[in-house]
């Protein structure tokens, strides 16, 4: 019961006393009824007050007028042609805990009205007494809550919706799985065989080529190893997801998994008139797989050549101790990355340029696998960058090894 209902019950219980008591002393208080007219009879709440068997002796034009009674009517009546048969039940169990405890509070029951709908309220009841001190009934504040039953009925639909939203979600998800795990397979079938033929081509075992052949050869092995990028990238972003990705670790020194990378891009890297720096601290080993660390490093060797400008661009790859970790750092004058898309541009198929005359190729799947396989070896990757055109620094940390 709310402290404005449970004030005015208390009251109302003083001044019905009260006047009982003035009547038989023959006195009349003008303030006592102006203040029971305005807590009882004037209130928008319904008020009712009965007597010990449940007749109703008094009720507020509130409680008439949403029943559809006028006061006349609704005295003398009983508390129970108020209900639906279905809520015969409930006013029951309100009725006798009063009688046995004195006191109702928020006890929900469905009330009728006159000309039969029904409607959801809270209950709330205390005792009234005689001036001897002996209960002769109670006084009910009653409010109506059909608008919150809406409500929560219009929440409830809601969830149900999203509920059965949700579902449909994780079935479409688990299909978007299986044919995506179908399709890079079914790519990857013919691109190998294709792949072969083109370094057989080129190798001259099968013959001299001219110098057009050879140019639009080297544009087919490109495209082809392009594509099987592609379908590797899909199919381990695909299996981190689902948690299958298998690996092989062993104890590695990172120094020399990240000297491999840079040695497998010093043609490209001097193709497109670029430099490479390291600066590693040796003796850094980590519990990892090798080709999968090796894997994280080409790719973003491969996002920094991509992302710097030809003839100017400038790599640099540290590798030292920190807190226990190992920890590497990529970092290029490309044309970085504005501070509110740092976080995604490990977002799978996020595109730092969405445009639609891209300057940059890819799938936008390269930093998601790098961020899998990281995190598949307990380590953190994250990116810095102070704005467009002002570099890009990417940070690895990796656990270091103790068992050696």
């Amino acid at each position: 019961m709310s402290y404005h209902n449970l004030f005015c019950l208390v009251i109302l219980n003083h001044f019905i006393k009260k006047q009982k008591i003035s009547e038989i002393n023959g006195i009349n208080s003008i303030d006592d009824k102006l203040i029971y007219k305005q807590l009882y009879q004037e209130s928008p709440d319904l008020y009712r007050t009965i007597n010990a068997d449940g007749i109703i002796i008094k009720c507020n034009k509130a409680y008439a007028n949403h029943l559809g009674y006028s006061i006349k009517q609704v005295i003398g009546q009983s508390i129970f042609d108020h209900v639906p048969n279905e809520g015969t039940k409930a006013m029951r169990s309100s009725f006798e805990k009063w009688k046995r405890t004195g006191q109702v509070e928020n006890m929900q029951v469905i009330f009728k009205k006159k000309d039969g709908t029904t409607f959801p309220a809270l209950i709330s009841a205390n005792d009234i007494y005689d001036k001897k001190g002996k209960v002769i009934g109670s006084n009910t504040v009653i409010h109506d809550i059909t608008e919150i039953f809406q409500k929560n009925r219009t929440i409830i639909e809601h969830q149900n919706k999203i509920k059965k939203q949700y579902t449909e979600l994780k079935k479409l998800n688990i299909l978007k799985d299986e044919f995506l795990t179908m399709i890079t397979h079914e790519l990857k079938t013919p691109l190998v065989p294709i792949k072969g033929y083109v370094d057989m081509l080129l190798s001259k075992r099968l013959g001299q080529l001219n110098d057009m052949q050879r140019e639009k050869l080297g544009i087919v092995k490109l495209s082809t190893e392009t594509l099987l990028k592609l379908v590797a990238d899909l199919l381990d972003a695909q299996k981190i997801e689902l948690g299958q990705l298998k690996m092989t670790k062993g104890i590695h020194d990172l120094a020399g998994i990240i000297d491999t990378a840079v040695i497998k891009m010093k043609e490209e890297v001097e193709k497109n008139g670029m430099l490479i720096t390291t600066d590693l601290q040796r003796k850094l080993f980590c519990l990892c797989d090798q080709i999968r660390i090796e894997q994280v490093i080409t790719n973003l060797f491969t996002n920094a050549i991509k992302f710097s400008t030809k003839k100017q661009g400038r790599i640099s790859v540290k590798l030292i101790s920190s807190s226990g970790n190992a920890k590497i750092i990529i970092k290029d004058n490309g044309i970085g990355i504005v501070k509110n898309n740092l976080k995604k541009v490990f977002v799978k198929f996020y595109q730092i340029d969405t445009s639609t005359t891209r300057e940059y190729g890819g799938t936008g799947l390269g930093l998601t696998v790098c961020k899998g396989l990281i995190e598949s070896h307990g380590g953190k990757i994250w990116a810095k960058s102070e704005g467009r055109n002002k570099g890009t620094e990417i940070h690895i940390l990796l656990p270091i090894s103790k068992d050696l």
